[in-house]
């Protein structure tokens, strides 16, 4: 197996007020399309395309709410420790 079909997997804490509404599932997909990765993000059974802004909005996750992210690809790690930055700071709201 390539390093570039590892999956890296973390856990995703919604600490915004608002949680995945429009805003934030913009800046989450344009962040991901910056990398040359392929990451998905989960919560429970329902899996959608982090690139995707409608289908990030479609997960409903609120505050407090944890959500599961996967990448894959060249640049996999680059991307999980941005994502993860972006849900660190609350996508710069709070």
């Amino acid at each position: 197996m390539s390093e570039s079909e590892i999956a890296l997997t973390r856990t995703l804490l919604v600490a915004n007020r608002a949680g995945l509404h429009a805003r934030a599932a913009s800046l989450i997909a344009v962040l991901v399309r910056g990398f040359k990765a392929r990451v998905t993000i989960a919560k429970g059974n329902n899996r959608v395309d982090g690139s995707d802004v409608l289908q990030i909005m479609s997960l409903g996750a609120a505050q407090g709410e944890e959500l599961a992210a996967e990448a894959t690809g060249q640049e996999a790690q680059q991307a999980m420790d941005a994502l993860e930055k972006l849900f660190i700071d609350k996508f710069d709201e709070d």
